[in-house]
């Protein structure tokens, strides 16, 4: 590929975290709900593992870059584990290709109910994969476009939550959300811990592509770090103010919750600098 049609420090950063920051960040509210504030603790447990991997993924690449990443590294073993890491790695790609369009027709559903329908909601599920493959087709410059675009998207409301939701934080709805599983805090935690790891599929982009990276052996390393860095704070901050923000109950049955959070946000704002214009007396 010509470097002219290769991607740079910017745009592979955001290929890293808008790969990781789909379904992951969109949903997770709602299925950490039903363990708690408690949560946390596996997000920081999460982080440092993740941090770890994209630390080997970074020196990899800095060592021996080579376009495939994770898969061609396996293959540098045996031939056999170079294939069974492709296929099972195709095979989580396409679970969570499912599961980004899931969620993006779930977030849809708050502006178009219809989607609430099981069979409208299969079409646009498909379509939405389908469109997604159809970029992918043409290439990766356009491919590293639409998730950095995504990335902005998805950022919008996510990180609103994360600085504005303080203002809605309560710390008694906060200790009431702790831990609302029925098990230990430590079993809790390991739940949390199998949740928050979704979250980071996606570390492995940056090296995956390296044969789409300008100077991959400086730019595949500091996309992958800066990429999962930026991912982490995020998940932290976003989560914890949504557990201190509504009771568990309600985000447990949203299929949206950062809509939830959003509008929260948005009508108490639009009501404090446009007040209702009082009604004159007939």
């Amino acid at each position: 590929m010509s470097s002219v049609k290769k991607i740079g420090l910017f745009a592979c950063t955001g290929v890293v975290a808008g790969n990781m920051m789909g379904s992951g960040i969109a949903l997770l509210p709602a299925n950490l709900a039903s363990i708690g504030g408690i949560a946390i603790w596996g997000w920081v447990i999460s982080i440092i593992g993740a941090m770890s991997l994209a630390y080997v993924y970074a020196r990899l690449a800095t060592k021996n870059p080579q376009q495939g990443g994770p898969i061609a590294y396996a293959g540098e073993i045996s031939p056999a584990f170079g294939f069974q890491t492709g296929v099972l790695y195709y095979h989580a790609n396409w679970i969570g290709n499912l599961a980004i369009g899931i969620t993006a027709v779930s977030y849809l559903s708050t502006f178009f109910p219809a989607l609430n329908n099981p069979i409208p909601a299969g079409i646009a599920c498909i379509a939405i994969v389908w469109l997604f493959t159809f970029i992918n087709m043409l290439g990766g410059a356009w491919v590293s476009r639409l998730t950095t675009i995504g990335l902005f998207l998805v950022l919008i409301p996510v990180v609103l939550t994360a600085v504005a939701g303080w203002h809605w934080f309560d710390i008694a709805t906060y200790h009431a959300n702790w831990n609302t599983s029925t098990t230990t805090d430590s079993h809790a935690i390991v739940k949390s811990i199998l949740l928050c790891l979704w979250a980071f599929v996606g570390v492995e982009s940056a090296a995956v592509s390296t044969g789409m990276v300008k100077n991959p052996k400086r730019t595949v390393p500091l996309a992958t770090m800066l990429g999962t860095a930026l991912a982490g704070i995020i998940y932290i901050a976003a989560t914890q103010v949504i557990a201190g923000m509504f009771p568990a109950s309600v985000m447990a049955s949203s299929g949206a919750p950062f809509a939830i959070s959003t509008s929260t946000i948005l009508v108490a704002g639009l009501r404090r600098w446009f007040p209702p214009l009082p009604l004159s007396p007939a």
